[in-house]
């Protein structure tokens, strides 16, 4: 798929029902891919007016701010996004926008220490040294990969219980609101993009 037919995908979207924060992100992504940074900006404001805490979208406001040459706008943004994401357990966002305010010259926000892990149960912490990628935490893991390939090999060596059954809810939602059938392999492609950003799954 092109990126000029994903624009219009989620475009249609979001014509439907601009207050589908899931539509609007993926269409500021879309925009943000395709470098139209002015358009992006609007939607990633729009799913943060829908949902505050949705840390991906604040980080890309973020880039897209400096894309646009706002750099004081993307240190604010980024500053909060930072104690937001922290604050939620989400790592990789955190990660992302603690570099991007090093690189625009800004100090790292101080943070209170990072909430209970969403994975973590008492006497139940992770063997052989197991962090999950998402919430940082040490399990419990899951008993067995949740499906065949590489793809479900990473996720059961690094996600706990706790945040896949979270990815779970999400992945339906991802489906049901973005409308992707799943027996095209471009959408198994997109839905198997958002779960591991979700998790925070590495490269």
């Amino acid at each position: 798929m092109t990126p000029d037919e994903r624009i219009a995908q989620f475009k249609t979207l979001v014509d439907q029902n601009p207050n589908d924060e899931m539509a609007q992100f993926s269409l500021g992504s879309a925009y943000f891919e395709a470098r139209r940074y002015s358009d992006a900006g609007p939607c990633f404001q729009r799913v943060l007016a829908l949902n505050p805490n949705h840390s991906m979208a604040i980080l890309m406001l973020g880039r897209t701010q400096i894309e646009t040459g706002h750099p004081d706008l993307a240190k604010e943004t980024l500053t909060n996004g930072y104690r937001v994401a922290h604050r939620r357990g989400e790592l990789k966002p955190r990660n992302e926008m603690g570099e991007l305010l090093q690189s625009l010259g800004a100090a790292l926000p101080s943070v209170d220490e990072p909430r209970a892990a969403a994975g973590a149960i008492a006497g139940k912490g992770g063997e052989g040294g197991f962090t999950c990628s998402r919430c940082g935490g040490s399990g419990p893991r899951l008993a067995e990969r949740p499906f065949k390939g590489p793809l479900g090999e990473k996720v059961l060596a690094n996600v706990c219980t706790a945040c896949w059954q979270e990815w779970i809810r999400m992945g339906t939602k991802v489906i049901n609101e973005l409308r992707l059938p799943m027996y095209d392999p471009a959408a198994q492609e997109q839905f198997d993009h958002y779960m591991k950003d979700f998790l925070s799954l590495p490269d």
